[in-house]
């Protein structure tokens, strides 16, 4: 384990020395953007930091309901709820519909998934759950509960299946890891789900991975469900998230689309840099790289890099070595990184 002494960028300190940090999920590296930071400030002399509000008092913010019109704008929803943490929104999604028959893919989030089990792959459950709503009758709607990708594979995973579904049926998609990234502008998971209308969608995200804010939100297709939510005590009892960020994420669209740019195209150079090898595993619409075990954070260390690798979600398990590439890296920073992987000498590099 490293202890860090900063908070890291592209680069961390560890006991005053710097060393290249491909690890964490400040995917848009938006945190260090001097544009993003003049807004935070902004939203600061504005709102103040934060607002010890519950959800329901009778003095609010209007800040909050023109965050959640432009959260559904972006996931091309009908409504959304924010929250003041992901794992909250996600908590309060999976726990709306208790009586109805659920399925969760054992790999989801902790956020959705009490189970804490990965015994089937998302495809292994796709399939045994296409039967599942195929050969059985139903006295409630049938809910889905499923990430949208899975971090420790580098995988998006295929809703495709889901348009083979004829039955009313509510999906609830954890997209924390998809939205600010995946779709042309950001959009998340929801640009790539079958729309139809028999299918529901309940898209619940963290806002920090891509967006560099501490929050969350839930944005569904329903505006009836977003609607129960706000009665419930996990949100009315709750406080918001902080206004001066929902001010930076309201008037920083812009330096959000730069800074997908910047790491859409350090992707592409790092898959360059790597020679299409077989042995890393990327998809190019993901910045994760998983790598062989042998790839390890020893290795990386000793040419002052540090990568990501642990056992997730409990510390007993197998640890999952990956690079995580961010906006903020250089060409140069990722050719060191290249090169540092093809020292290892393995037969397997050309």
């Amino acid at each position: 384990m490293f202890q860090l002494s900063n908070s890291p960028s592209r680069t961390a300190l560890i006991n005053g020395k710097e060393f290249l940090f491909f690890s964490g999920y400040g995917y848009l590296g938006i945190q260090y953007e001097p544009a993003f930071i003049a807004l935070v400030e902004e939203g600061i002399k504005k709102y103040g930091w934060l607002f010890p509000s519950s959800r329901i008092s009778n003095t609010q913010l209007s800040i909050f309901d023109e965050m959640e019109v432009l959260l559904s704008l972006i996931t091309h929803t009908t409504s959304s709820v924010c929250f003041a943490s992901g794992f909250g929104a996600g908590t309060v999604a999976s726990s709306l519909f208790k009586g109805h028959p659920i399925t969760v893919c054992p790999e989801s989030h902790p956020a959705v998934n009490k189970l804490h089990q990965a015994a089937l792959s998302f495809d292994k459950w796709a399939e045994k759950t296409l039967h599942i709503i195929h050969e059985n009758k139903f006295d409630k709607t049938p809910v889905l509960i499923a990430d949208a990708v899975n971090p420790l594979t580098g995988e998006v995973n295929d809703f495709d299946f889901l348009k083979y579904i004829e039955k009313p049926l509510v999906v609830i998609v954890d997209d924390s890891h998809g939205i600010g990234l995946l779709g042309k502008n950001g959009e998340g998971i929801m640009g790539l789900l079958p729309q139809k209308e028999n299918l529901e969608y309940i898209i619940t995200y963290s806002l920090s991975k891509a967006m560099g804010i501490n929050g969350g939100a839930i944005s569904c297709t329903n505006k009836s469900t977003v609607d129960a939510i706000k009665k419930l005590p996990e949100f009315t009892a709750s406080t918001s998230l902080s206004p001066a960020l929902a001010h930076a994420f309201i008037n920083g669209q812009k330096t959000y689309a730069a800074q997908r740019i910047k790491l859409t195209n350090n992707i592409s150079f790092l898959r360059s840099e790597l020679l299409d090898n077989t042995y890393i595993h990327n998809d190019e619409r993901l910045p994760i790289f998983i790598l062989p075990p042998y790839l390890d954070e020893a290795h990386f260390a000793g040419s002052e890099i540090i990568i990501s690798s642990f056992a997730y979600p409990v510390s007993t398990g197998k640890k999952v070595n990956r690079v995580i590439v961010n906006a903020l890296h250089t060409e140069n920073d990722l050719q060191q990184l290249a090169k540092t992987i093809q020292q290892k000498n393995l037969p397997y590099f050309s």
